[in-house]
């Protein structure tokens, strides 16, 4: 097993190698990467939603995060699509946008 730059910590790749079994680092990668993908995909829907949202009501940055009760970080991350949102969070944006959210899994 490979030391890492600290010279007492196992190299996580190392680690895996030794836990799982080829066909298990392959699923598990597999499995990573569709989340990421969802992750992402979900992202850019809220991020294209209050885009839509703040053309259509004039707003600007400023505005958008006075009605979301957030922090201009926070709403920085929702415009951007980088950020990680709860059920409940998906749900107020759903509100000030007037619409209902729907999580729909599909092929």
């Amino acid at each position: 097993m490979t030391s890492s730059k600290l010279g007492h910590l196992p190299e996580w790749n190392d680690v895996r190698k030794e836990v799982f079994s080829p066909e298990e680092l392959k699923e598990i990668d597999r499995e990573v990467s569709a989340e990421l993908r969802a992750i992402e995909e979900l992202q850019e829907s809220v991020s294209s939603e209050v885009a839509a949202y703040m053309a259509r009501e004039k707003i600007g940055f400023n505005e958008l995060t006075r009605r979301l009760h957030s922090t201009p970080r926070q709403t920085s991350k929702i415009v951007n699509g980088n950020c990680n949102l709860t059920m409940a969070s998906i749900a107020g944006i759903a509100a000030l946008l007037g619409k209902k959210a729907k999580v729909v899994f599909f092929d």
